[in-house]
């Protein structure tokens, strides 16, 4: 099912100790010939008590240096086991954080895995009304502002204002007059009549039926994407009375869901557009105001205008609005182009054509 929203990171333990010296044992011999008795017992008495502490102290001699051999022995093959040990770890360690930095930055070239577009076409599986046809949509020219009358369309060079006609608007099914387009960032662009939506081919005006409209919209836009779908393009529908709609379609019919409306009594002159980074902005009728239509920034979740920028003296029924960075422009059913700057409200007129505009569109997101 299509769903659209329309007026859319080791220290190395190193030990160094001493290897240790063999203690030598030494052996003392005491042997001595006594004159007296009581002298040779005295005698044999210190020798018996010196060859027992010599022993003793050889023994303890022996054994203190067998184990001060062994535990320094022992301590040296640990501490050289634990270098070996640290150093092992260490190579492992920065193998793996050297392994573990490449993921890291594998993962940082590659990002997130591309959108699936089985067609290849330029336009992800889940913006692609024809998922499995290379052929449709088709898409715009994202250096170009489209604008249309009632039955043709028509490009413009937002530089040199240069108007060039692409064909005339042809139906598959439920032909009717255009009342205005929308163009989504991938260049998909979507049609509304007074009855029925339909998805256009930009290079020759061809349109193919995808729902019934509950209402009728005169205005209709993309909002680009993290404005109301934090992942997608929403699609948007404006009124007559200057109520905005977000539509959904189910099967083949087009699902209103009520955003907002401009406020103080504004009503819709014919057309919204919204570009990131740059605004959203519609063309509106103000009470007290004829001389002109007022255009206002909006608020893209709402409809609701939260600044007039400018009114185009002499310049009404604007029904195509579209736009560039710095650059809105109006065309209105007399076949004039104009230009507004958004920050000063100055209005020049860059083209007269012998067109009755009845709409136009750009792209969400600008070339860059």
């Amino acid at each position: 099912m299509l769903t659209l929203c329309l007026t859319t990171g080791l220290a190395a333990l190193t030990a160094c100790s001493d290897d240790g010296t063999d203690a030598g044992t030494t052996d003392d011999e005491v042997g001595e010939t006594a004159e007296t008795s009581a002298t040779e017992e005295s005698t044999d008495t210190t020798e018996e008590s010196t060859e027992e502490s010599t022993d003793t102290t050889e023994e303890s001699t022996e054994e203190s240096t067998e184990e001060s051999t062994e535990e320094s022995t022992e301590e040296s093959t640990e501490e050289s086991t634990e270098e070996s040990t640290d150093t092992d770890s260490t190579e492992e360690s920065t193998e793996e954080s050297t392994d573990t930095s490449d993921e890291t930055t594998d993962t940082t070239e590659t990002g997130d895995p591309p959108i699936l577009d089985s067609d290849d076409d330029g336009v992800p599986d889940p913006d692609d009304p024809f998922p499995d046809d290379p052929d449709l949509p088709g898409t715009a020219q994202p250096n170009l502002v489209y604008a249309h009358t009632s039955s043709r369309l028509y490009t413009m060079d937002p530089f040199t204002y240069d108007v060039a006609e692409i064909g005339q608007f042809s139906f598959d099914q439920s032909s009717g007059s255009v009342t205005d387009i929308a163009i989504d960032r991938w260049g998909v662009v979507y049609a509304v009549t007074f009855n029925d939506l339909f998805v256009c081919d930009p290079g020759n005006g061809a349109c193919i039926y995808l729902a019934d409209l509950p209402s009728s919209f005169n205005g209709l836009t993309m909002v680009p994407p993290g404005t109301i779908d934090e992942d997608d393009d929403t699609l948007i529908g404006i009124a007559n009375s200057g109520s905005w709609y977000k539509i959904t379609v189910e099967g083949q019919n087009a699902v209103l869901e009520l955003l907002g409306e401009y406020g103080n009594s504004m009503t819709s002159s014919g057309d919204v557009f919204s570009i990131q980074g740059t605004g959203t902005y519609g063309a509106v009728n103000k009470p007290g105001v004829s001389n002109g239509d007022v255009i206002v920034e909006c608020d893209p979740t709402t409809g609701m205008a939260i600044d007039e920028l400018a009114t185009t003296v002499g310049y009404t029924s604007l029904y195509g609005l579209a736009g560039w960075s710095g650059k809105i422009f109006g065309f209105n059913a007399g076949g004039q182009v104009i230009e507004i700057d958004p920050e000063t409200g100055t209005v020049t007129e860059v083209a007269d054509t012998a067109f009755s505009w009845w709409g136009a569109g750009v792209f969400t997101i600008l070339p860059q």
